[in-house]
């Protein structure tokens, strides 16, 4: 399986005035809800779905829990989570207060398999969104391709 992306002109932010480059993003191609994820996991084991959901909404409950404690919480394979604390500088540490601090993200770091795995994925390109959105809206006018490549090569008015 293929996982599919787009190609998109970015400027550096750190060097404005440098030329963009093209960059690639991942398209994701849907969704797995809990939901489906509860179906998938019943259907693979001994657990009803309704258990499935119980477990993952109280390990989700542990996570965040265990995360406010100041812990490190730990998957196995799946990886590890702890917060990461970004802030503001200040001249010297006597000067540094918790006003510093701007905010938390969860990092996530992935285990072992999980770094390696992907290591086989193959990438496909497709259309961007934009370019998508463009091409549905130019279909329900009734217009075709050519009239996209034409309208682009035309200068603006």
């Amino acid at each position: 399986m293929a996982l599919n992306y787009s190609v998109s002109l970015r400027p550096n932010p750190l060097e404005r005035e440098a030329s963009p480059k093209a960059y690639a993003t991942a398209q994701m191609n849907g969704e797995l809800s809990l939901k489906q994820l509860s179906r998938r996991v019943s259907s693979q084991t001994t657990v009803s779905r309704a258990d499935v959901v119980a477990v993952l909404t109280a390990t989700v409950d542990n996570l965040l829990e265990a995360l406010k404690e100041g812990k490190q919480v730990d998957f196995g394979d799946l990886g590890k989570f702890r917060l990461q604390i970004t802030s503001r500088g200040a001249d010297s540490l006597e000067k540094f207060t918790a006003s510093c601090i701007t905010g938390i993200n969860i990092q996530y770091v992935p285990g072992e398999d999980l770094k390696t795995i992907f290591g086989n994925l193959e990438f496909q390109p497709v259309a961007s969104r934009s370019a998508q959105a463009a091409a549905l809206r130019a279909e329900k006018e009734g217009k075709v391709v050519e009239d996209l490549l034409k309208s682009k090569e035309e200068p603006a008015v």
